[in-house]
């Protein structure tokens, strides 16, 4: 599903924003697209400047995904230091996060020059609305959802690990996650539509097993070029500072990896069969992206 296919505008700062709900394989994404030779992965943007720049650079236990803490790391010192120097500091104000965002685009912009696209993975929505209002940001966004059977399967698992008591013991269950992912993406789809955002859907196990043809849809709607096959997520360019921890893990960056302990499981099945407007949706959406 893809709305406005037009080339980024050349008098903005272009920035692409993948958006999903929590657990839905962003990280793994985002890093696959930044094999691309264009793209930089920068994580989850808003949450850094939402605790300000003082914070990371007195933070030296925190390690970019780069290997060096923010005072040291080759894009986010440069960005945090004039943040500082321009008094963007505190994000109560109501300019701090245009401002913040604007001048993180213009140092990335100073940095790697004009033709590479920085990649935020930021969750939640605020900095969606905040990015479509600006008149010097150009935004296009990537919809990623994961088949709401892998999301249920793995939100109800980690909700019982954490022996939640009470109303919470709810999230434990199949019929609870499923319901929550069909509002949470019903919702998010129809504010980017709201907000005309360009966006393309999708989907995350097409990705997971077909890579290649996922990836090239993508560039094709960024308007990049399509480059060498490269499913090696650890040659990716990415300065993460804040998102999954598996961007330090060597290991777990080496190659795409997906968690399919949903086969074996049915719980999901009732749910499914009383809401099939559940189903359709996913089917539509996680597995006709790009059409």
């Amino acid at each position: 599903m893809t709305q406005n296919n037009d080339d980024f505008s050349p008098s903005k700062q272009p920035i692409v924003c993948l958006t999903s709900l929590s657990h839905s394989g962003s990280t793994v994404f985002s890093m696959a697209l930044a094999c691309h030779e264009n793209l930089i992965s920068l994580g989850e943007i808003y949450q850094v400047l939402r605790m300000g720049p003082t914070y990371w650079l007195n933070k030296q236990a925190h390690l970019c995904s780069c290997g060096a803490p923010a005072d040291k790391c080759e894009f986010w010192q440069p960005v945090l230091s004039q943040m500082r120097s321009l008094d963007i500091l505190n994000p109560a104000k109501p300019n701090y996060y245009p401002d913040a965002y604007a001048t993180l685009l213009s140092q990335f912009s100073t940095l790697y020059g004009n033709d590479y696209q920085p990649i935020d993975t930021s969750k939640g929505v605020k900095h969606l609305t905040l990015l479509a209002g600006s008149k010097t940001i150009d935004v296009r966004a990537l919809f990623l959802i994961r088949d709401v059977r892998s999301y249920a399967s793995s939100q109800a698992r980690l909700a019982r690990s954490q022996h939640r008591k009470g109303l919470k013991k709810v999230k434990g269950h199949y019929w609870y996650q499923m319901m929550r992912w069909l509002s949470d993406n019903k919702k998010r789809e129809s504010l980017l539509n709201e907000l005309a955002l360009p966006f393309e859907v999708v989907g995350y196990e097409p990705f997971c097993f077909n890579p290649s043809e996922t990836l090239d849809n993508v560039y094709d709607f960024l308007a990049l070029p399509k480059t060498p096959r490269n499913e090696n997520l650890g040659k990716s360019t990415h300065h993460v500072l804040f998102g999954n921890p598996m961007r330090n893990c060597e290991t777990r960056k080496a190659e795409i990896r997906y968690d399919d302990r949903w086969f074996s499981e049915t719980n999901y099945m009732l749910a499914a069969a009383l809401i099939p407007t559940l189903m359709q949706y996913n089917q539509a959406r996680v597995y006709a992206s790009g059409q």
